[in-house]
C-alpha cells in the first residue's frame, strides 16, 4: 500500500486537527471541558482513522477507515456548532472551522467513491 502520507486529505485533515486545537485553547469556561475534549476526539479521529485504513491490506477496510473519519467530520461539525451556540467559539472561528470541515468531508467522500469505483462493488457503498 502507499504511504499515506502521500493523500492530499490527510494534509488536510491535520490543517483541520491544528486549527481545532487553537480554538480549543481558547476556551476558557469550565463547563465546557467535555465539549473541548469531544472537538478534540472527534478532530484526531479523521486524519487517524485515514491513515490506519491506508496501512490495511484491502481496498475494502480502507473503505470502512474511510467510513469512520467520514463519520467523524459530521460529528465535529456537530460539535463545532455547540462550540458556536455555547459562544465558546467566535462566529468567525466557526465560519472558518465548519468550512474546513466541510472540505475535508467532501475529500474523503470524493476518494471513497474512487474505492468503490476502482472495486466495481457497487455493495460497497
Amino acid at each position: 500500500m502507499p504511504d499515506p502520507s502521500k493523500l492530499v486529505v490527510l494534509d488536510k485533515a491535520h490543517e483541520l486537527l491544528a486549527g481545532v486545537n487553537d480554538a480549543v485553547v481558547q476556551i476558557r469556561q469550565s463547563h465546557l471541558a467535555e465539549l473541548k475534549r469531544q472537538l478534540i476526539k472527534s478532530a484526531v479521529s479523521i486524519p487517524s482513522n485515514i491513515a490506519e485504513g491506508r496501512r490495511r491490506e484491502s481496498q475494502k477496510e480502507f473503505l470502512r477507515f474511510l467510513d469512520i473519519a467520514l463519520g467523524s467530520t459530521g460529528e465535529l461539525e456537530t460539535q463545532l456548532r455547540a462550540a458556536k451556540d455555547c459562544r465558546a467559539i467566535p462566529l468567525d472561528v466557526h465560519a472558518d472551522l465548519a468550512k474546513r470541515a466541510k472540505e475535508v468531508g467532501k475529500m474523503v467522500n470524493g476518494l471513497r467513491r474512487r474505492i468503490i469505483e476502482d472495486l466495481g462493488d457497487d455493495d460497497a457503498a
